[in-house]
């Protein structure tokens, strides 16, 4: 009889099925070394039953990649037959995009949009450009394949407003990090200076110190918009920000006044390379 490394698996190791569950854990951190070359670490805190399934799906995922051809995603959903949106009236691309969102599902495949946009839009993106996508010609059970509207077509207004929201989160909260991804990775400002990301976490630190906390903060954008030359890109977002901040002493003071974010495209991300709020100095 054919002996193989996925009998290993299926074999106790011990009669204790706790313990019997860590080997295989493992021998799976194992597997995945010696056949992908994957740095693997051991999953504090993530109880085994769940490493292990975890383990085996990308095991799964990994083998069936190796020897997976490309075929269109309409193919891989069962080529369903669908009506052109221009072929549908209002009231009736209601229920098309409803079927096709379905259809999508049972294969487990989701289409995430980020912003409201008009089911006409959305089912023309699904049945005219996503079902066009070519990918891996193979489903895994249990394993859940994403797209989101925007990797395709950029939102921009709306991605510079969410970072305009996490720098006034992060502001606030007194937690900016070199994970803080509003912030851009250079600098620059109107002196001719240029500082670092993690220069300016540094300053960011020190004035943070000062304070023990801000409290009744408050905010409001008046203002937003942005420019795009190519792949690059300039924006920016103002309004008016009020916040309490607590010195150690106990006293508060009150900081008012309005605030300008300006922001860069880099990387297809937007960020924040320079700013002016109530209470910071460069």
């Amino acid at each position: 009889m054919q002996h193989t490394d996925d009998d290993d698996l299926e074999t106790p190791f011990s009669e204790d099925p706790e313990e019997n569950l860590r080997i295989e854990n493992e021998l799976l951190h194992l597997k995945l070394q010696a056949e992908l070359g994957a740095e693997t670490h051991s999953f504090e805190g993530v109880p085994p039953e769940i490493e292990n399934e975890f383990l085996k799906n990308i095991l799964a995922f990994e083998h069936a990649s190796a020897n997976a051809k490309q075929v269109k995603l309409y193919e891989l959903v069962g080529s369903p037959a669908f009506t052109p949106a221009a072929e549908l009236d209002d009231e009736a691309i209601e229920t098309a995009f409803e079927e096709v969102v379905a259809i999508l599902a049972d294969k487990n495949i989701e289409v995430d949009f980020m912003a409201e946009y008009p089911s006409r839009l959305k089912y023309t993106f699904i049945t005219e450009e996503l079902f066009e996508r070519e990918t891996d010609d193979f489903l895994l059970p249990g394993m859940i394949m994403h797209y989101t509207y925007e990797e395709f077509h950029p939102n921009h207004k709306m991605s510079i407003e969410d970072r305009a929201k996490a720098f006034m989160e992060h502001w606030f909260e007194q937690r900016f990090t070199e994970y803080s991804g509003e912030l851009a990775y250079t600098f620059i400002l109107p002196d001719g200076r240029v500082l670092k990301k993690d220069a300016v976490l540094e300053k960011f630190s020190h004035f943070f110190e000062a304070y023990t906390s801000f409290a009744d903060w408050e905010y409001s954008i008046a203002d937003m918009s942005f420019e795009l030359q190519g792949e690059n890109g300039m924006g920016y977002v103002e309004g008016f920000a009020k916040y309490t901040a607590e010195l150690e002493s106990h006293e508060t003071i009150t900081l008012e006044g309005p605030f300008k974010l300006y922001f860069a495209l880099e990387y297809d991300c937007w960020g924040v390379y320079y700013f002016v709020f109530p209470g910071w100095e460069w």
